[in-house]
């Protein structure tokens, strides 16, 4: 196990200590150990603390850098606001000899030195630059397939430039690179660089920061993306906690919040349970079942299952099977031994043509369609379905309908118009 520091900054350890547990967990699931330190302190936060005493900001800073230095390790952080902070304090001292000289004077009264050898990684930046999303993508256990999701880098991750940034401020990618590793797909959106508002919040205009949380959220619910995820506690209050708070007075949204290492977690394997979910204000569990983390409870009885397989019938009836397709049969045996997340991937399930000949046959009345069919739902809610598929779900979806009309072709056979929008209509207002 190789070891660092990390800084934990006062919200996560304080108030969303299960956003602490799921990035030990992570880190720990990749092999690194971690070297606390008790005696850190806020980093300072700026615009509460510079804002009054830029003095005693630098000051407190450079005993935070000085405390992680003494340990020798690098110094990853785990927060948005405390990693701008300690970067920015850090470039302005060691760009400035003099004034460092000033600042070890003070740190001396209580036996620390910033000597300047320390090495300070925001998280992202650490597993991006350090780990690397190839290794990443490697130790993926549960591949978050089939989830859109919307990445929120936040003002202080790579702000302000170039003393905190890692990559191109105003074009950050490498975040994005580590939940496509994940299994994922990210969502492109406008509001992507948009503050989440936080800082109205604290100087107590809620609605002012609810408003622009919103924007952020509203664009891609409209972009039907899965969920938002946020590696700052800050962010991370604003856009779960609010959203809660606000959908108790009608302004519902329900788009679920994550933070990077809780997806991190759920794709290494760690159980969701361990990382304690219910904590969230906004839930995640639609996000959990339709990756495939947690299950959605079966809809039929085990046993019927098993007596199914005993009898065997539906290997004579139904037309794949007959034909030397399938093994209707293999199959339940396979969902029966648990394969149930590699029935979902397979192509087998769509072998079953739904023509409905085992249930009229079977004597339980069952038919073992309904296994098919639920197979088939999960695959394409995790969009792993086959192509031909998605093209014929996709025109139902844009027009309401799986053939398109040629009014023009009917009229010469003398029959009447259908060129009314309003299928589409009616599943756009669905949807």
């Amino acid at each position: 196990m190789k070891k660092i520091t990390v800084f934990w900054g006062c919200q996560i350890p304080g108030r969303l200590t299960f956003l602490e547990k799921s990035t030990r967990l992570g880190l720990a699931a990749l092999g690194y150990e971690i070297n606390d330190i008790p005696e850190f302190g806020c980093c300072p936060e700026k615009s509460l603390i510079k804002n009054e005493d830029e003095k005693l900001w630098l000051l407190t800073a450079a005993r935070n850098l000085a405390l992680a230095e003494r340990e020798g390790y690098p110094l990853v952080v785990a927060c948005n606001g405390c990693s701008s902070t300690l970067k920015t304090a850090y470039v302005k001292l060691k760009g400035n000899p003099k004034l460092l000289a000033e600042v070890n004077e003070k740190l001396w009264e209580f036996g620390l030195k910033l000597g300047g050898s320390l090495k300070v990684y925001h998280l992202i930046e650490f597993l991006a630059d350090e780990v690397g999303a190839g290794v990443i993508k490697q130790r993926v256990q549960k591949p978050l397939r089939g989830l859109k999701i919307g990445v929120h880098p936040g003002c202080h991750q790579n702000r302000p430039s170039p003393a905190a940034s890692f990559e191109d401020p105003l074009n950050p990618r490498k975040y994005d690179i580590l939940v496509q590793a994940l299994g994922a797909t990210t969502v492109e959106y406008q509001s992507k660089l948009m503050c989440c508002g936080n800082n109205l919040t604290l100087a107590g205009k809620l609605d002012d920061g609810w408003r622009m949380a919103r924007v952020k959220i509203q664009e891609l619910t409209n972009l039907r993306a899965d969920a938002l995820t946020v590696t700052c506690p800050a962010c991370f209050m604003q856009f779960d906690q609010k959203q809660a708070l606000y959908a108790r007075q009608g302004d519902i949204l329900n788009l679920p919040v994550l933070t990077y290492m809780e997806l991190l977690a759920l794709a290494l394997g760690i159980e969701a349970e361990e990382l304690n979910l219910k904590e969230h204000r906004v839930d995640p569990s639609p996000v959990l079942r339709k990756a495939g983390i947690i299950n959605e409870p079966l809809p039929f009885n085990e046993e019927v299952l098993k007596r199914c397989l005993t009898c065997g019938a539906c290997e004579y009836d139904c037309p794949s099977a007959r034909t030397g397709v399938m093994s209707p049969q293999g199959i339940i045996k396979r969902f029966l031994n648990g394969e149930i997340e590699e029935l979902i991937n397979s192509s087998e399930i769509w072998e079953c043509v739904e023509c409905h000949t085992c249930l009229e046959y079977c004597p339980q009345r069952f038919g073992m369609e309904k296994v098919f069919t639920w197979l088939k739902h999960q695959a394409m809610v995790r969009e792993t379905y086959p192509n031909s598929l998605k093209s014929g779900y996709e025109m139902f979806v844009k027009t309401g309908r799986l053939a398109k009309i040629d009014d023009r072709q009917r009229q010469k056979l003398g029959l009447p118009s259908l060129s009314s929008q309003e299928p589409r209509q009616f599943v756009e207002k669905l949807l």
